[in-house]
């Protein structure tokens, strides 16, 4: 018969592990709430030494601003309204702006394209914009609306366009827009008028009249004489091969002294004068 007594000293040996695990587990549980408190002193310091420092600091604090590149927001009052409109105020302390906010707000304004805010230690700010150029009064000569050449709509209020400004009678399938919004529908009106100032100088575009149609209808001046009317196509269309058409078409009727009022270039290549 097998001897069912338990071996000398066997629950003592298991009642010293169960000791040793609990010891061994309270000292883990110790050493982290020691590591969790160390980490809080830690950040609880570093948040108050960077306050006394930095954000508390009035040695940091706004007092001189510098504005690079920008011709309307020039002038003392004009940087006190870009500062009021993005959120900055005097004496602001220079490690409590969020700068990444800061150009957001810049880019924005609509008559600013791209936006750069750094801070020079101590107490100095420089503001870097790169404004949008006026292509094209919209509806009207010296109306209260430019676009520039990505169709981005600008108030007059903020910008300084010049009076002989080209027009953009209209906007194809739209009645209503808005300041800052890009106008997709008027980039063949925008390439056309650039194309013409960057490479085709004696064409002075004066009007452009858009349309839902296939075609482009604009008045011009050739080297700022006679006025003529022009239709192009806007499908399968090389302005720059259009234009240069037109350009000798020009050239040939003032030679052989016609009386032409409009030229109409949608005929592959053919050029009719009316």
């Amino acid at each position: 018969m097998a001897d069912s007594k338990l071996k000398p000293g066997l629950p003592a040996q298991e009642s010293e592990e169960k000791r040793l695990a609990r010891l061994k587990k309270w000292r883990a549980m110790a050493l982290l709430v020691f590591f969790v408190l160390a980490a809080g002193a830690f950040l609880f310091s570093a948040f108050f030494m960077r306050r006394a420092l930095f954000t508390a600091n009035s040695h940091f604090g706004l007092r001189s601003l510098e504005l690079l590149d920008g011709a309307y927001w020039k002038g003392p009052e004009k940087e006190q309204e870009l500062c009021r409109r993005i959120g900055i105020v005097p004496g602001v302390n220079l490690f409590d702006l969020d700068y990444r906010q800061l150009r957001k707000r810049i880019e924005e304004i609509p008559c600013i394209e791209h936006g750069e805010i750094v801070r020079i230690l101590p107490d100095r700010l420089r503001i870097k914009v790169a404004e949008r150029i006026p292509r094209a009064f919209l509806f009207s000569p010296g109306g209260k609306f430019v676009v520039d050449e990505n169709a981005v709509v600008i108030p007059v209020s903020e910008c300084s366009p010049q009076r002989d400004l080209p027009v953009i009678t209209s906007i194809p399938g739209r009645k209503t827009f808005r300041q800052g919004e890009r106008l997709a529908s008027l980039d063949p009106a925008l390439e056309l008028i650039m194309m013409a100032v960057r490479n085709f100088p004696d064409i002075n575009i004066v009007c452009v009249m858009p349309s839902n149609e296939d075609k482009l209808d604009f008045f011009m001046r050739y080297r700022s004489e006679k006025l003529y009317r022009v239709t192009i196509p806007l499908r399968n269309r090389g302005l720059p091969y259009l234009l240069s058409a037109l350009q000798t078409a020009i050239i040939n009727a003032h030679w052989k002294r016609l009386n032409v009022s409009s030229f109409d270039l949608r005929f592959d290549g053919r050029v009719v004068l009316n």
